[in-house]
This record gives structure tokens, sequence and C-alpha cells, in this order.
């Protein structure tokens, strides 16, 4: 009896989760504000929103750009997630290019300020949810703030992870970076930051969130230790690990680097971007939203099977942690 069991809870796995993988544009047309701005401490903090022309209220997805980036230069997987559901919020970071911030000057002690004003900015975001729906036309009711989920890559990633609770601290200062807000619940990585060298590996295991990540074999190359090099040390993580916490989705492709191929970071995605590995980020990330703020079945049978769409090839992996 246990084996029938067991096989019909792997074949309703499978047969869902083909239906929650979804690398195609969702059923929302994708309505786009550039240029918002938010009030903050000394400035304004500038947002890109998309989000869906249509329904709601949807969860929020917040993303944080990398070092030294175009603050919205993601739109490759935040306008996806737009498509099916989300509204997803880019705020521009006091290091991004898009403010003439240039990475290769910044000294080690500026780069530890712009840390903490790029943590304060995720909890700036959620602050002004009201504002941000009276700016922009047609937003009105259509974010449900309850639903609210950390996305970054690079430094983003390691901005995010200190908005859902890491705590770092300076080796020699003995200064912590950490933040207070409790407000999102779940966390999505778009790089694995444990390959950063002033972090230590898998600072993931210490969220008490849901949190997926997604790297591979050429994830933090040499191509991307400049951004990390202005740190000349890696920081200790304060807290104990937990004794128990919510599932790591694990998500590996195969040949991609930290970049995508240039399907992020700069203005213009690179016309050589890696358009399979996107769609498969695109479709298992989704899923990973979809079961955490959306509370859908599906989409939690394909994010926990662990097995990939036909469609998907040998490259991807999807495990848990």
């Amino acid at each position: 009896m246990k084996n029938i069991l067991f096989l019909a809870a792997t074949l309703f796995a499978t047969s869902a989760g083909a239906e929650a993988y979804k690398p195609d544009a969702g059923p929302y047309e994708v309505a786009i504000a550039e240029g918002v701005t938010l009030p903050a401490e000394g400035r304004d903090l500038t947002v890109r929103v998309a989000y869906p022309d249509g329904g709601g209220p949807f969860p929020v997805v917040v993303l944080s750009h990398g070092g030294g980036c175009y603050g919205g230069s993601y739109s490759l997987v935040g306008d996806h997630w737009a498509s099916h559901g989300y509204v997803v919020i880019q705020p521009t970071h006091p290091d991004s290019a898009s403010v003439g911030f240039d990475m290769a000057t910044v000294e080690p002690r500026q780069m530890e300020g712009i840390i903490r004003q790029r943590v304060a900015d995720m909890s700036i975001t959620l602050d002004h949810l009201g504002a941000l729906e009276g700016a922009v036309l047609n937003l009105k009711g259509k974010i449900d703030g309850d639903r609210a989920i950390a996305a970054g890559h690079s430094m983003g990633g390691a901005t995010a992870l200190l908005a859902t609770g890491l705590s770092l601290e300076n080796p020699f200062s003995r200064q912590r970076i950490e933040s207070d807000e409790s407000r999102y619940d779940a966390l999505l990585l778009l790089s694995e930051p444990g390959g950063n060298p002033t972090l230590p590996d898998e600072p993931w295991r210490y969220i008490s969130v849901p949190t997926f990540i997604y790297t591979g074999t050429d994830d933090y190359g040499s191509e991307s230790r400049g951004e990390n090099s202005r740190i000349p040390f890696q920081y200790n993580i304060v807290d104990e690990l937990p004794a128990s916490s919510p599932a790591k989705h694990y998500l590996w492709i195969e040949d991609i680097n930290h970049y995508l191929s240039g399907g992020w970071c700069r203005v213009e995605r690179s016309p050589d971007y890696d358009a399979e590995a996107a769609d498969i980020l695109k479709g298992v990330s989704t899923a990973f939203l979809d079961a955490y703020a959306k509370d859908d079945a599906a989409a939690m049978a394909f994010i926990s099977s662990g097995t990939m769409p036909d469609a998907a090839g040998n490259r991807p992996t999807l495990s848990q942690k």
C-alpha cells in the first residue's frame, strides 16, 4: 500500500510539475513604470516597476541588482514574473551604473556603507508601497504587501540575504551589517552567494524563509571578481545554523556564467546571451514564486520533485539542500 501511495505521489508531482514549469510569458500583459522615485533619507530612491495590466492584488517581488549594474536591467526575469501575476520592483541602489557609479574606484569602507544603504532600500521599498500605488497609473489595488519576496543577483543576492535575516560581522571592526526587516516571506537568489569571496559558503542555510538559489558552472568566475574584490576580507556570520528551516531549492545549469552570458546587468542584452538557460530559469523561478507566494499545489509539486521536463535537456539539475 505504501508503494502504491508513493507511486501515485510521484506521478502527481511529475504531471503537475510539467504544468507548473512556465518558461513562456504568462496570461497578463505587462505594464512598465520607469524612473519612479520614493522618498529615502537624504535622497530619492528610484525604482522600476513591472506589473500585470489587469486584475490583482498580486504578490510583490523586490529585485536587487548586482554591484555596478544598471538598476532596471533585470527585465528578462522581472517582466516574466510580472506576466505571471507579480508586481516586480527594482530599486536603483547607490552603486548602480545608472547613477554613474564606478565600482573600480570604491574603497572598502565606502563599500560597506553602500551595502548598508542597499539593505535599507529593501525596507524603504516596502515602506512606500502605498505611495508607489499613488504614483504609478493603474497600479492602485494591485500590490499585496502581505506577500513579499526578496530577490537579488550577485551583490543584490547578498542584499536580499541581509533583508531576510542574515547577520554579518566585519572581522576587523566587529561592526555588524544586519536588518530588523521581517516582512519578506521568501528569498530568491539569482546566483550562488557562497561563491562571493566576501561571504562564507552557503550563507543561505542561515535563512529561515523558503529559498531558491540559481547557479551553474561558471557562476562567480573570473569576469565577476572585480566587483567583489572591493572588500579584501570575508565577513563572519553571526548566528548559529537554525535547527530546522524551510526548503532550500537549488537550480544548477551547466555552462552558464555569472551574467547569463549578457542576459542582465548592462543596459542592452547581449545578442549571444544564453536563451536556453534563461528559459529554464524563468520557468523554475516562477514555479518557486507560485509555490510559496500563491500556495499553488502544482508549482509546489514541481519545485519539490527535482524532476525537470524533457524539454530542458540535460543541462539543469533541480534539488533541495
